[in-house]
């Protein structure tokens, strides 16, 4: 009795072994690794393909049907390893349709961005602002400057000094015009600052300057405060004469307008070599537009109607403060005789 259950132990376990063998390559190449079993006759995959026969494979598959193929624990392997590949498949697959939805999402939403201002048209453009305080400060200060009938004196020197850094952003158009100003300005300075309460105004400035005995009647001292002024303001008439014309947009050349500008102001009082070297600067006088548009610090391509209006308004605020300002200049040198006609 124990013999033979003992024999049927053995056939089980020959039977099993048989049955891995047949159905997983236990050569090299085997998926899940199990060594070669060449002791039992099926267990190695290039012997059993050379020595199999059809009644033997036959007879291999009924025992499978019988057992139900695999072992329950190689099964479940296979069952799971095969429910993973295709889980991995899927998350691949889902992968790629997430991607290539947000690629499509991302593409309609730029297309949403761009087409906010289309499709609010109720919304202004947005508006860049100006960059005029240069010509703000002019205007501001200048403005400023004439207190009744006299002329503050502090308040006219901080306006050149604004206007000084106003006509170097010009070009080089101006350059000259620009330095001729700040020599006489410093001129205009020293004896103020010296005694800022006696030339509290421009005609007491240059009351305190005629009584102290500088000057030879109305042949001025060259280092004076009377000297620096009066090329300044010189100076400021001929500009004044050469902003009119930007007003109109019709107007003359800004080159034209400079060169009748210099002969009704500075050149009687310019001698051969600055007659010459004068209008030579003047020739390099650009358009209108490119005076506009430096003026109000955009580009050219940038000025429009708008911007050309907004700058020509404060052009004009200039012109009105320097018209009553240089009548009342000219009047004090004149009631003093303090206007030096030489040449230099």
């Amino acid at each position: 009795m124990r013999r033979n259950i003992r024999i049927n132990n053995y056939v089980l376990i020959i039977t099993a072994l048989i049955s891995i063998g047949h159905q997983f390559q236990f050569a090299d190449a085997s998926p899940l690794g199990f060594p070669p079993l060449p002791f039992i006759r099926g267990g190695s995959a290039t012997t059993a393909t050379k020595t199999r026969t059809t009644k033997q494979q036959h007879q291999r598959q009924r025992r499978q049907r019988k057992t139900g193929g695999l072992p329950g624990p190689l099964k479940l392997v296979g069952n799971v390893k095969q429910g993973l590949d295709k889980i991995g498949g899927n998350i691949q697959n889902d992968w790629k349709k997430i991607s290539k939805g947000m690629q499509t999402v991302q593409g309609n939403i730029g297309k949403f961005v761009v087409n906010i201002p289309k499709a609010l048209p109720f919304l202004p453009p947005r508006k860049r602002q100006l960059k005029c305080s240069k010509l703000d400060d002019v205007c501001k200060t200048f403005s400023a400057c004439l207190k009744g009938s006299e002329v503050d004196t502090a308040q006219l020197i901080k306006a050149c000094r604004a206007h000084l850094i106003f006509m170097k952003s010009g070009g080089s158009s101006l350059r000259l015009v620009a330095k001729d100003l700040e020599s006489n300005l410093q001129k205009a300075e020293k004896p103020f600052k010296k005694s800022p309460k006696q030339g509290k105004t421009l005609s007491s400035l240059l009351e305190s300057e005629r009584e102290a005995g500088i000057h030879q009647g109305n042949v001025l001292k060259e280092q004076s405060a009377a000297m620096g002024l009066l090329w300044i303001r010189r100076s400021l008439a001929f500009q004044l004469d050469l902003y009119s014309s930007l007003i109109a947009q019709n107007g003359p050349h800004p080159r034209d307008a400079a060169y009748e500008a210099y002969s009704k102001h500075l050149s009687p009082f310019h001698g051969w070599a600055l007659r010459k070297v004068f209008p030579a600067s003047l020739s390099q006088m650009p358009g209108r537009q490119a005076f506009i548009a430096k003026f109000g610090g955009v580009s050219l391509e940038e000025l429009n109607d708008e911007y050309d209006r907004e700058i020509v308004k404060k052009l004009k605020a200039l012109v009105a403060a320097w018209d009553p300002l240089i009548n009342t200049w000219e009047k004090d040198f004149a009631r003093l005789d303090l206007e030096d006609m030489r040449k230099v």
